[in-house]
């Protein structure tokens, strides 16, 4: 059956909104510049009305907004609403280049246009003549350079390759400066009465020069050989430059007394905040050579230990000082945002105040608004002149920006009383401005991939973020905020679906990948921190939605994950001291968590932490500010839990008990536990280290330990001493002092040698002892001119299995290339040694102490 065909009906698309308010808050193309070309006289009237209800601060945000938004036709249509010197401000700070000049030249404020007639040459023929004319009429001119190049520019004036080709020419001359600058008569010094270079007493038409002039910078502009950011950091140096810019079209040159003002407003706030992050940092400086003094400690006790000296009296107003500074420093730039990046558009040193502002903030936990600049800075593009402002400073699209996200997040996590799913989805809405503010610095899948791997990161869920970290050194900026926005919402993810395990394992693969990628391990860490010291500040760190209870285990997992970050901070001025003091922060912060958090898992919060202050504590010990008072370390162990007994071993030998530690496998309660039973073992210096030596000797870790040194003092009550006492003997040869030591406990120490056997059974008897020749015959004859025939009798002469076994170790120790010559060398003396090389072969392998290519590799000469 045929169907009837219905007849083809036109789409018609529904008409605009009207222009209101909310309307224009969307700065939205496709739904703004609709209503506003539709809008009708009374719309207008009405939109005129409401915008003058507006407070000043907020009419200056949505002009700012829609400038970076509409073309220029539109923003003429708002000019009745806002004021036309309001929307040519905002047009010349925010607006894409394109929109900007021709919205100039449809409100007059653009340049003049040329009545010069063009040559006819080409650009290259126009570039290869002015760098002619240029090196034979300007260059080594001295003070006649300025007169000859306006002399070039006026004659060229209808060739723009030309004229930018002179610019370039002249700008690397340094003669540029010169027709600008009053102290060479510049064509642009004014007094009262005008120009004070006039065609009256000139011999050269003034006008006709400082119209080309202004010409050629525009030409330079158009082509690329000068940005407006320069014109504009010139500007700053002479007043003229505004003039010249002018007439070239270019808007905001020059500082006034409005960005003065604010420049220096700004540069207190900054000033302020800066000394209170230096005051902060010598004390954390001051706090890592106390912790790499103090020995090893638990996890419980550093973090009380940290928690005594930042609130000690004399230390606990310089970091107050120090959050009071930061949140006046964000207030400020929040409140004054317009102002500051208007003024930083004029002159390029508020420019990089403001980048400084964004990286301390970034640092200190004031993420959110850091991001909020970043997402007003990019808004109109590119070519924007705020974006051209702070093109230079490639910082904000790395560390600033991988910062200000870890930070934003745990901003919002701290304000959603610690619910990851509000936090992921409100930094969702911050991000996805961001990129479209800044498409440059994001992939097309950004958005969506940095979203699910948020989601799921909130669920807890970090398999998918792994492959991301793993190929971090290499994805856009966007998805390395992403990124440090994930290490921080996964850890809250993670404690709240049990999946602890997988989020360490992730994040310390991560942070071992790469110095940048522990960089921002490190910086979430830090920001994380200091959004609990805002927190503790302002009343919100206890009670059941506090900062403590909801996110401090988050905060603890992280510092978990990131023991090994101090492979990065280690490289930072290779400064041990420096690893340590990175983690005072977070220590403070768990300390004081642990305070109002009974039930905290502390062991499993902390845990990790300690193997950094272990491992930069081993070889920084006392030379981190060795001269730290007694008294004080003092102090702050017995506030930090320390049995008041030991305090004193822990100082006096805190670099050899950081060893102890390390080599014999002790955790710090461990530790502490033999110093109480066995004061002696640090009772001055040297005791701990000849202790170490001695145990480790006889095979003896861990748990072992204490009751190891109850055998030697149930041999000897002084044998910490006695031991000390001994070692002046020892060979200097590591191996052959184990032997020493073994063979000294078995001469005088029955009860813990018998111990030592039990447990190391390999280190004695008549197979250790072979060994033990073996090492001391090799370290004889290994160095002679004639080794190898040394070596050879060696295993000619003594056909124990163990000891042939032990002497193709030492030699397989030196190489593989050692081990050729010796096999090389000896088989050519015939049946010498051959024989018993064979036979040490066998049993080298049967030992496990030559693989068997080795074993071929041997025989193969024999």
């Amino acid at each position: 059956m045929n169907m009837p065909v219905e007849p083809t009906r036109d789409y018609t698309p529904p008409p605009p909104p009207p222009p209101t308010i909310d309307v224009l808050r969307q700065a939205d193309p496709a739904t703004t510049g609709p209503a506003i070309d539709a809008m009708t006289p009374e719309q207008q009237a009405t939109l005129t009305d409401d915008v003058a209800d507006l407070g000043v601060s907020e009419r200056t945000d949505l002009l700012n907004g829609l400038a970076a938004q509409l073309d220029a036709g539109q923003l003429q249509r708002l000019e009745p609403v806002f004021g036309a010197d309001a929307v040519l401000s905002a047009v010349q700070t925010r607006s894409p280049a394109a929109v900007r000049e021709t919205y100039e030249q449809q409100a007059g404020a653009g340049p003049a246009a040329t009545t010069a007639e063009p040559s006819g040459r080409t650009s290259t023929e126009q570039r290869a003549d002015a760098a002619t004319d240029y090196a034979e009429r300007v260059e080594g001119q001295a003070i006649m350079s300025q007169h000859a190049l306006g002399d070039l520019m006026v004659a060229n004036a209808g060739d723009p390759a030309y004229l930018a080709e002179l610019v370039r020419l002249a700008k690397e001359d340094g003669v540029l400066e010169q027709v600008v600058s009053p102290m060479y008569g510049g064509l642009y010094e004014r007094d009262d009465s005008g120009y004070v270079v006039t065609n009256a007493n000139a011999s050269f038409d003034a006008d006709a020069r400082r119209e080309a002039f202004a010409l050629a910078i525009g030409a330079a502009v158009d082509g690329g050989v000068l940005s407006e950011t320069d014109v504009r950091a010139l500007g700053n140096q002479q007043t003229g430059w505004a003039d010249v810019a002018g007439r070239a079209g270019i808007g905001q040159v020059g500082a006034t007394d409005a960005t003065r003002t604010t420049a220096t407003d700004l540069g207190n706030v900054l000033d302020t905040y800066t000394d209170a992050a230096d005051d902060v940092a010598k004390l954390d400086e001051q706090l890592g050579g106390l912790l790499a003094q103090a020995g090893p400690m638990t996890p419980e006790q550093q973090a009380a230990f940290v928690t005594a000296f930042r609130t000690d009296p004399e230390n606990v107003g310089t970091y107050t000082r120090l959050t009071e500074a930061t949140a006046a420093l964000a207030d400020h730039v929040t409140q004054n945002t317009d102002a500051v990046l208007d003024a930083a558009v004029r002159d390029p040193a508020v420019a990089q105040q403001v980048v400084d502002a964004m990286t301390g903030l970034a640092q200190d936990g004031r993420g959110e608004e850091v991001i909020a600049l970043l997402t007003e800075i990019s808004a109109g593009g590119p070519t924007s002149a705020l974006a051209e402002a702070f093109a230079g400073f490639d910082e904000l699209s790395g560390p600033v920006l991988e910062d200000a996200a870890s930070s934003a997040m745990a901003q919002l996590l701290e304000r959603n009383n610690g619910d990851v799913s509000a936090a992921s989805a409100q930094f969702q809405t911050a991000l996805q401005s961001l990129v479209q503010a800044w498409p440059a610095k994001a992939g097309v899948d950004d958005f969506r991939i940095g979203s699910q791997l948020l989601n799921a990161a909130a669920g807890g869920d970090v398999s998918a973020m792994q492959g991301y970290l793993n190929q971090y050194q290499t994805v856009s900026p966007i998805m390395r905020a992403v990124a440090g926005a994930g290490v921080v919402l996964g850890a809250v993810g993670a404690v709240n679906a049990g999946t602890n395990e997988d989020y360490v394992n992730m994040v310390a693969g991560f942070a071992q990948s790469g110095e940048n990628a522990a960089r921002l391990v490190a910086g979430t860490m830090g920001g994380m921190a200091a959004v609990g010291e805002a927190a503790q500040a302002a009343g919100r760190f206890a009670g059941a939605a506090g900062f403590a209870a909801k996110l401090a285990p988050g905060l603890g997992l992280i510092a978990n994950s990131a023991s090994l970050v101090n492979s990065f901070n280690h490289a930072a001025d290779g400064n041990p001291g420096y690893a340590i003091a990175m983690f005072g922060d977070v220590l403070g912060v768990m300390g004081s968590a642990l305070e109002f958090t009974p039930v905290a898992p502390a062991g499993f919060i902390l845990s990790g932490i300690g193997a950094v202050i272990s491992a930069a504590g081993s070889f920084a010990g006392e030379i981190i500010n060795g001269h730290e008072r007694r008294e004080t370390l003092e102090k702050y162990l017995t506030a930090a839990g320390v049995d008041p007994e030991i305090v004193d071993e822990m100082i006096s030998s805190s670099s050899q008990l950081f060893e102890m530690s390390e080599t014999l496998d002790l955790t710090p309660a461990q530790l502490q536990s033999l110093l109480v039973d066995y004061p002696d073992i640090g009772g001055a210096p040297g005791l701990a280290g000849k202790f170490t030596e001695v145990a480790a000797a006889a095979g003896i870790s861990g748990s072992d330990v204490q009751d190891f040194a109850a055998a030697l003092a149930a041999d000897n009550p002084n044998f910490a001493w006695d031991l000390m006492g001994i070692s002046s003997y020892a060979p200097s040869n590591p191996g052959e002092a184990a032997t020493f030591y073994r063979n000294y406990l078995e001469g005088s120490y029955p009860e813990a040698t018998t111990l030592a056997e039990s447990l190391s059974p390999d280190l004695f008897g008549d197979a250790a002892q072979q060994r033990d020749l073996a090492l001391a015959d090799y370290n004889r004859s290994g160095s002679s001119m004639s080794w190898e025939m040394e070596i050879g009798n060696l295993l000619k002469n003594n056909d124990d299995p163990a000891y042939r076994a032990e002497v193709l170790r030492l030699l397989a120790e030196g190489g593989d290339q050692r081990l050729e010559m010796f096999a090389q060398l000896t088989s050519g003396y015939g049946d010498t040694w051959s024989g018993a090389v064979r036979e040490s072969v066998a049993d080298a392998v049967e030992a496990g102490t030559l693989s068997q290519s080795q074993a071929d590799m041997v025989l193969g000469y024999f």
